[in-house]
Parts: C-alpha cells; sequence; structure tokens
C-alpha cells in the first residue's frame, strides 16, 4: 500500500504522485483539513444529515484529511485504473469509485477562489485582481476521449487536427495564470466558434495575443494581435515573419501554462470516466491546481 508519509518525505516523489511538492501540499492541506471537518460535522460521507456526532462507527482506510487529499490528487494525477487504485489504497473498486464520487466535488467546492471565469462576462473580475498584466493569451487545447459507441457522437467527436476522438476547450492565461475556461464541447468545434460564444470583451489597454486559427477575432476595446499568414501564390514578407517570430515567443507562455495544466494523467490519457460533465470537471480542477501552484510560488518568493 501506498504510505503518505514515506511520499511526503522527498518533493520530487510528491511531485510525480500529486502534481505538488511538499510546502504546496501542506498549505493545501492547511486549507483543506477545515472545510473537510466542517463538511463531515453536517453530513454523512453518503451525503446524509448526520444524527450522531463525527466519527462514530467503523474507521475508513481514508481516516483523516491528509489521507483523503492525498487520495484524490493522486487519482487525478496518475490516473490508474479503480482496480489498481484499490490495490494501492487497500479498497475495493467499488469503494475507490464512492470516495472519487464524493471527492472531486469537494475539491471543486473548496478550490473555488483558484477557479477560472468561465465565460467573458466574469473574466473582468479575474482580471482586476491581477492589475499589472496588460496581455491576455487565448489558445486552445484538445484531450483524448474513449471512442464513443454510437456513430453520430463519434463524428462530432472526431478532431480532424489529431485523428482521434477528443474534447476541447479555449481558455486564456494572463501572468502565468488561466484567467478563462469555456465549457468542454466535442473535439470537432473550431477554436474560434468556441471563442465567439465565450464573447471576451477587454478594456482599452489590453492586448489580446492568439493564434492564425483566430483570426477576425474580437475582443471589445483591446488590440487583438494574431500571426501574419501567407498570401497565397507568393512568399511572406520578411517583416511579417519577424513579426511572427516575434509574437510566437510571448505566445509560448500560453503553452507552457496548458502543460502545466496537463501535468495530470486525467488529462492526458483517454477519458474513462462516464458521469456527466465528468471532462469538465476534470479541466476546470486541472486549472484551479495550476492556479495554486501559481499562487503559493508567488507566496514562497
Amino acid at each position: 500500500m501506498i504510505s503518505v508519509e514515506h511520499a511526503l518525505g522527498h518533493d520530487r516523489r510528491l511531485r510525480a504522485l500529486t502534481s505538488l511538492d511538499t510546502f504546496r501540499f501542506q498549505e493545501l492541506l492547511r486549507q483543506w483539513r477545515p472545510v473537510l471537518t466542517k463538511l463531515t460535522a453536517q453530513r454523512t460521507v453518503r451525503g446524509q444529515p448526520r444524527k450522531r456526532a463525527a466519527g462514530a462507527g467503523p474507521k475508513s482506510v481514508l481516516d483523516g484529511a491528509e489521507a483523503k487529499l492525498f487520495f484524490i490528487l493522486f487519482y487525478l494525477k496518475a490516473y490508474p485504473t479503480q482496480d489498481v487504485m484499490g490495490s494501492l489504497f487497500g479498497l475495493s473498486q467499488p469503494q475507490v469509485c464512492e470516495w472519487v464520487k464524493r471527492l472531486l466535488p469537494v475539491l471543486e467546492q473548496f478550490m473555488a477562489v483558484h477557479l477560472p471565469a468561465r465565460h467573458g462576462r466574469q473574466l473582468a473580475e479575474v482580471l482586476a485582481r491581477i492589475p499589472e498584466v496588460e496581455e491576455v493569451l487565448l489558445d486552445g487545447t484538445e484531450r483524448p476521449v474513449s471512442r464513443p459507441e454510437h456513430k453520430r457522437r463519434r463524428d462530432a467527436h472526431y478532431s480532424g487536427w489529431r485523428k482521434r476522438t477528443t474534447v476541447k476547450n479555449v481558455l486564456a492565461t494572463a501572468g502565468g495564470r488561466v484567467v478563462l475556461l469555456t465549457p468542454t464541447v466535442p473535439g470537432r468545434r473550431h477554436d474560434k466558434t468556441e471563442a465567439d460564444l465565450a464573447r471576451v470583451r477587454l478594456e482599452p489597454g489590453y492586448r489580446l495575443l492568439a493564434d492564425s486559427g483566430l483570426q477576425g477575432y474580437e475582443a471589445g476595446a483591446a488590440v487583438v494581435r494574431t500571426p501574419h499568414k501567407k498570401p497565397r501564390g507568393r512568399p511572406l514578407h520578411w517583416r511579417h515573419k519577424r513579426s511572427n517570430r516575434q509574437l510566437a515567443r510571448v505566445r509560448v507562455g500560453v503553452e507552457h501554462v496548458i502543460g502545466s495544466v496537463k501535468r495530470l494523467g486525467v488529462l492526458r490519457q483517454p477519458l474513462r470516466m462516464r458521469r456527466k460533465n465528468a471532462a469538465d470537471t476534470v479541466m476546470l480542477l486541472g486549472c484551479g491546481l495550476h492556479n495554486f501552484r501559481q499562487a503559493t510560488c508567488e507566496l514562497s518568493a
């Protein structure tokens, strides 16, 4: 069985298991413990109103806030099958399924302060917390999902770019943080379609940097920059090439953020969860954990 104490004694090992080092895990645990204690004091683990004091009855394998936090972070980071997860934690497969079902909503509710906006109308509130930022980077990202059984759903999720079935989100980053995450949609949808639906409207003074797939995009009073496209039958002008290189040097920041979000194995492997909105929930948690890592990095600095 996995020992939490053994993992906590080594930063590299803990990052490999949970995506957090010891300092960040302890900081998250410090905030997680009172929230979990409050929830368990009011209701049982099955969500029913509590009739007797918390702690009565047989002890769970996941006894305590530390074990529960480690369990759900390990599940998101390593994303093993539930049978493997049960073998590692001394649980049966149905028990693993039940614990994941209980803890994912708690983690989402607990990390609300680090979660990005879900629509352009909420973006101004998020950007107000980081007034030093003047550039917003916009890009789309896809994740693999299991091949749907029905042809209509399979065709809707098939991405011609990835050559497989995927789901997609468009996200915006500023200052190294994810400030906007659009709802999860089938991979066949185009990035610009989702960006248009998000209706990003920025104040004067902001610059929005995007890739060539978002040419023609408007973001309120902000200046929108996209790469120059090569004219048909003619080479791209050298000034435009230089401009594209300069833009790419800045826009690579959004790729670094996406890479950090996708540290979680649940976002790299084909999603096996069948629950409604599971694909959206895990992506939102990935963004929240990335923003938490950024916030604690600034705190420790």
